[in-house]
């Protein structure tokens, strides 16, 4: 599944786990690895904002199969949303939850994506019911990007912002 030699402590995964009728994902760092059993350190994100829309009926066929199925390539979308993080530091079965390598780079960027606060940012700028409220949070987003210092994670949040016309 990891290729040669398998998943080893130290590599970061991404992590995808039933949470109800939807997904939730945890990004994280092995710590150790015991049989199909990996201990992961990092922080579970739970897409509370899209999960919500898609209850109320108001998600789309894409933004409903990423909330079921996640993957570092589709997780942007619940991203742009209002999220739930929690630190964690627990024990994953490969049998039962979906474990992804993924390397340093996107690791840093998916934890950047949420320490710098972008889902709130993006939810507000994107879903906000006045004008004036979404030109703010416009303004806010502009702002943030041109402050971010480390390249990916800045690319990605261009990309995004581009993708989602908000620049």
């Amino acid at each position: 599944m990891f290729g040669k030699g398998g998943i080893k402590p130290g590599e970061f995964v991404f992590v995808a786990q039933k949470d109800g009728q939807y997904s939730r994902i945890v990004i994280g760092r092995i710590q150790a690895v015991n049989g199909s059993r990996v201990h992961v350190v990092g922080t579970a994100i739970r897409p509370s904002g899209l999960i919500e829309r898609a209850n109320a009926g108001k998600a789309g066929d894409r933004s409903r199969q990423v909330l079921s199925n996640p993957d570092p390539n589709n997780c942007v979308f619940m991203l742009i949303d209002r999220v739930e993080t929690t630190p964690f530091n627990q024990e994953v079965d490969q049998a039962t939850d979906r474990v992804i390598w993924i390397n340093q780079n996107r690791y840093l960027v998916l934890d950047g994506w949420i320490k710098e606060n972008f889902p709130e940012i993006f939810a507000a700028a994107l879903m906000s019911p006045a004008e004036e409220d979404r030109q703010s949070a416009k303004l806010a987003l502009r702002e943030k990007m041109g402050a971010l210092y480390e390249r990916d994670l800045k690319d990605h949040v261009y990309a995004v912002a581009r993708g989602a016309n908000l620049l």
